[in-house]
């Protein structure tokens, strides 16, 4: 039996065998180095941690985190968001990967005052052996915009699928429009995270138990100096272009528009404006549907309205139809002060943007 330990490791002087170690055994190598600089070394709100799992001495797995300002019960604090675990296949099985998490807990920098992920069916497993809480669920919403990318792929219909799909895409376009109200405010596609969005996130005024701080510095490392995606900015502004009322980011996806992050300072009416915009735009680039992920409330609610429907699957304990959905994901939390409020569930604003990566 194999003698494990798990040390801190040295970022700088480590960081070829925490490559090579992600290599192995991540599910997505690709851009490796530059997300490790990125997320890790580059990160305005602290230098991220990673720990080693060592067999014998020998590294044989990691986990890690990286640090994320929050807004969490009206104060302000560092978040991290736990990430990367990748042991050896030799070594997987419950024991190395919680003594991995267990040490993240226990020796993360003094001031991360909560740590959180959204981990895969198995990574659950161990953040529930390891004492996180089971905080809620992350449901995926979709909309569909062009009929006819899906029927090219199902391969029915022959020869008609041409017709058959101009047909249905001129249809879903005319339903789109009908009864669509016209806002004062406009859209625009923005190029960068200017002073405006300091001014909207000042006025946000949420009743969220968490929220990630929203601020113009955290958008552009997160947004545009991120170097595994190119996102685009969808902001909702007055007529005369001097406030910002909302935005939308998002990314081009296998011929979807991914939403990676959604905010708006006002009610239903600004929501329903950005989406409308968001739609036309995916629409006017040819793809084929929306999606966005998020926790449940105003927005999962606003998204249904608006013509989104769930794709993902709330967890049960008894076998039942949802095999052929996809299943949600789950945000699991650590507290690790106990002086803030309690927290209740599906009360931490969260869209893919506070996701790792």
């Amino acid at each position: 039996m194999p003698e494990y330990a798990v040390v801190p490791a040295d970022l700088v002087k480590d960081r070829q065998v925490i490559l090579d170690l992600w290599r192995r055994n991540l599910a997505d190598v690709s851009q490796l180095d530059e997300k490790y600089d990125w997320h890790f070394l580059n990160n305005p709100f602290g230098t991220g941690q990673i720990w080693f799992l060592e067999s014998n001495g020998e590294p044989v797995g990691t986990t890690s985190l990286g640090m994320r300002p929050l807004k969490l019960n009206k104060s302000l604090t560092t978040a991290g968001v736990a990430c990367d675990l990748a042991v050896n296949k030799n070594h997987r099985f419950l024991q190395p990967a919680l003594m991995l998490q267990r040490a993240l807990l226990a020796s993360a920098r003094p001031e991360v005052q909560i740590v959180y992920g959204v981990p895969n069916s198995v990574g659950s497993a161990v953040m529930k052996y390891a004492g996180y809480q089971d905080f809620c669920c992350v449901h995926r919403y979709a909309k569909v915009l062009r009929i006819s990318h899906y029927l090219q792929k199902s391969g029915k219909f022959g020869a008609v699928i041409p017709f058959i799909g101009r047909m249905a895409d001129q249809g879903f376009a005319a339903l789109h429009l009908f009864g669509r109200q016209r806002s004062r405010a406009l859209t625009q596609v923005l190029p960068s995270f200017d002073e405006r969005f300091d001014e909207l996130w000042n006025r946000i005024t949420s009743e969220q138990w968490a929220l990630t701080v929203r601020n113009q510095r955290f958008l552009k490392w997160r947004y545009q100096e991120c170097p595994l995606r190119q996102y685009k900015t969808l902001g909702l502004l007055t007529e005369d272009k001097s406030r910002l009322l909302g935005y939308l980011i998002y990314y081009i996806e296998d011929h979807s528009a991914v939403c990676a992050d959604f905010l708006a300072s006002g009610g239903p009416e600004d929501l329903d404006c950005l989406l409308s915009s968001w739609t036309d735009l995916a629409w006017g680039c040819g793809l084929s549907s929306l999606s966005l992920s998020c926790s449940n409330g105003a927005l999962a609610a606003n998204l249904l309205r608006h013509g989104f429907s769930r794709r993902s699957a709330a967890p049960q304990r008894k076998p039942g139809r949802t095999k052929q959905h996809e299943k949600c994901k789950t945000l699991f939390t650590h507290e690790r002060q106990s002086a803030t409020a309690c927290a209740v569930a599906d009360s931490w604003y969260y869209t893919d943007g506070d996701s790792p990566y």
